[in-house]
């Protein structure tokens, strides 16, 4: 395996996650697992949700709808090339703004995603996506 192609094309998939999740191209993103990969989503005070599989992961991310616009900003990446299968840990700021009675108001989550990759049909894939928060903010929108 060339790990010179390999750190800049698993690098683009997640920029790809996070442009499709601002986009709101469900199936796109989607698009970016395995058929049968999982997006496991877990919030510190709750148990984890596993939504498997293209369909429901696309059907998962039309929850950012009820968001004015968002922005993920992807940071850190760190990728262990010599495991099999790939996997990496990536840094998230997630921007969502919203209208209020009061006005409008910003949802700030820190993620940290741990993917494992996989090629596929010679195309980097997410197997599995865990998506942690980390900590929230939320506030009035100034400006």
């Amino acid at each position: 395996m060339d790990h010179l192609e390999t750190r800049p094309a698993l690098r683009e998939l997640v920029e790809l996650y996070a442009s499709y999740a601002d986009r709101r191209r469900d199936a796109d993103i989607a698009g970016l697992f395995t058929a049968d990969g999982a997006l496991v989503i877990q919030w510190a005070d709750r148990p984890p949700t596993t939504v498997r599989g293209r369909d429901d992961i696309a059907a998962t991310m039309k929850s950012l709808d009820r968001y004015r616009v968002t922005q993920h900003v992807v940071a850190n990446q760190l990728l262990d090339l010599a495991a099999d299968p790939i996997r990496g840990e990536t840094y998230c700021t997630a921007s969502h703004v919203y209208d209020t009675d009061t006005g409008p108001r910003i949802f700030v989550m820190r993620i940290r995603y741990q993917d494992t990759f996989v090629q596929d049909d010679a195309e980097w894939r997410f197997q599995e996506r865990l998506l942690t928060v980390d900590w929230t903010e939320d506030r009035p929108l100034n400006g």
